[in-house]
Order: C-alpha cells, then structure tokens, then sequence
C-alpha cells in the first residue's frame, strides 16, 4: 500500500511508561497501515494496548518512539496549530458516550462547532443534518437522559461528524451495548463508511464485532500485533492461539468445546468412533460432504454441533461429529474429508478440558 492509500501509517510504534521505576510496555514496535476508505479492526482483550495504540493516532498520547503518519502528513513535525487542525478530522467515539447531561441533544451535536466562524443557524442547520443521518431527527429537544445506550451512542457519532472528519475512531463503542443494539451500530458505522467515505478504525474485544463489518483485522496481545490481514483470511486460517480462540468464541465453539467435557463425549466413546472437530470453508459444503461419507463408505455420522458463519465473502463451517463403522473404514472416511477441503482434529484421544482443536 502506497503513502497515497493510508489513511493512517504507524510505524514502529513504541509506547513505554516508568511506573515506580521500572517501565511498563503498552505498546510495542507495531507497525500498521489503514487504507483510506476501508474498515480496520484491532481485536484484543483488556490490557492490551489498543486504547493506548488508539490514543496515538492523533497524538494524545505520544509515541516513545516510532512514526505516526495521518492523511500523509507526519504528526510529530506539525506545529501545534497545525495538529489541532488535524485533530479535527479524526473523529472518536467511546464506550460511555461522553454527552453533556445538561444540554439537549441538538446541542451535543452543535458543541464542536461553538468555535467555528459559523452562524448560529448554518450550525443548527447542519446538527439537524446529522441527526437525520444518524437517524435520531425527533430527538433533537431531548435530553441524554431520556435516550437508550443506542440513541446516546448515535448521538455521539452524530457529534463525531461535526467537523467533517475523514476518520472516525470507536473506542469499543459497542461493549455497553446489546447485541441488536449493537447490530445497529455496527450497520451505522458501515453505512457511513459507504455514504461519506469514512475511513473508520475500530477496536474491540469481540471477535463478532471484527466479522461483522471490518475488511482487515489486527489482533494484538500484550502490546503486541501477533496477527494480521483480511478478515476472511484470518478467519478462514488463524495462525495464533489467541486468534483461534476469538474466532471460536465469534462462532460459538467455546461452548461445544465445553459440551465435550459435560457430556463426558471422549469417555463414553466406543471401540468403533471417533470423535471429530470438522472445519468448513466455502468451498467444502458440510451437507454434502458428510451425505457422501455416509453414501460412499457406509460411515454413519452423528452431528452433536454444527455452525456456519459469514465472513467476508467466505462461509466457515464448524462441526462437532462422532463417527462410527464396522468394517474399520474410518480412517478412509478422514482421508476422504481432509481431501474434500475439510480440517479435520480428532479429539478421540484428547484428554482435559483444555484439549486443543485448532
């Protein structure tokens, strides 16, 4: 990717702290690009360092050492005249809103525009504007205490675009938020992203917010980037353990795996089964290949979990299976699905809860 392309280039980026005298790491030597126009993800647990990484795209927090170039310009050199001109084309949302209780909600959206060489109407005019846009019109005399999580955090979107920026940050905008209403959200920021040309990066611990709308994903640990790319490249083949596990807990596999102990599945087992972990992308369809298994070699298959997921423009399936035989042809059946497209791990010998079936 070109300079031309970024909208946001982080190179190198170090970010250290001395807490009592010893220094504290929070982000270290990372290095990303942001195409413009597109939808980046940062996917981490707590503690990270994502927040922190986030906070240096702007330079609220400086960097130790590394480079941080936005929309080509290298923030560090800019005169602090010149960021503050920056800074108001980087918009950023947070998990608690942020709204001034005491104004109304046009006014929240109106507040970055009090410094602006704008008449009073032309700046209620384009709150209004935004409003529609967000879809909250009606709600321009309410107060934030009359909102939902979701209306509030429409608000603060709203608010966000005041100064037409060319990148909007969500700082795990949704965490706060119920699943629909976080749907919604997320249809919002990709609404935006279309209509206005939004680069927005977005971080999150949840893996189902990454697969819902971002085209590539990061994922960071321990201040870290262990893993990179498109999100259908990442999904369809996890190269980390960390990222393995926020794709299985995105497609509901934490619990199959956890049906595996409950149910005592390995022990219960007889001489004649196995029992499967199946993983499926789009060019191996579950349906078929497993009613080949059973039409080609007589394998029967009983199907104790199965999910199918969208990322991107790839279908990945995930399938917990026991089969068995009499005529000792399972391992023929295996070789069949591995040469179909299909991932197979067999679990029949894993003992613990922990058991990996990556």
């Amino acid at each position: 990717m070109s300079e031309k392309q970024a909208a946001i280039d982080l190179k190198n980026i170090t970010v250290a702290f001395d807490k009592k005298g010893e220094t504290l790491t929070a982000v270290d030597d990372v290095s990303l690009q942001v195409k413009r126009g597109s939808i980046y993800g940062i996917v981490g647990y707590s503690g990270a360092g994502k927040s922190t990484l986030v906070r240096v795209i702007n330079l609220l927090q400086r960097p130790t050492s590394g480079t941080v170039t936005v929309s080509e310009q290298n923030l560090q050199k800019l005169s602090d005249k010149k960021l503050r001109e920056v800074r108001q084309k980087i918009g950023m949302i947070f998990q608690q809103f942020n709204l001034l209780r005491s104004r109304t909600v046009l006014n929240n959206v109106e507040y970055p525009l009090l410094g602006e060489k704008i008449s009073r109407a032309k700046r209620k005019k384009k709150a209004q504007e935004l409003l529609k846009l967000v879809g909250l019109a009606d709600y321009a005399s309410s107060y934030p205490e009359d909102l939902s999580g979701g209306q509030k955090q429409r608000v603060a979107i709203a608010r966000a675009l005041a100064n037409d920026p060319d990148i909007l940050i969500s700082d795990e905008a949704t965490s706060a938020l119920d699943p629909q209403t976080t749907d919604s959200i997320l249809q919002l920021l990709q609404k935006l992203n279309q209509k206005l040309g939004l680069t927005v990066f977005l971080i999150t611990h949840e893996m189902q917010v990454i697969k819902s709308i971002c085209q590539q994903v990061a994922v960071m640990e321990n201040g870290r980037i262990i893993e990179s790319g498109s999100v259908g490249q990442v999904f369809a083949r996890p190269q980390q353990p960390l990222t393995r596990d926020f794709i299985e807990s995105a497609a509901n596999v934490t619990q199959m795996r956890q049906q595996i102990v409950d149910d005592q599945l390995r022990e219960n087992l007889q001489p004649n089964e196995r029992l499967l972990y199946l993983k499926f992308s789009s060019n191996a369809t579950s349906e078929s290949v497993i009613s080949e298994l059973t039409a080609k070699y007589g394998i029967k298959a009983n199907i104790l979990f199965a999910n199918v997921q969208k990322v991107a423009q790839l279908s990945l399936g995930y399938m917990l299976v026991i089969l068995s035989e009499k005529n000792g042809k399972i391992q023929v059946g295996i070789d069949y699905l591995q040469e179909s497209g299909v991932t197979v791990n067999d679990l029949t010998e894993q003992k613990g809860e922990n058991a990996n079936a990556s």
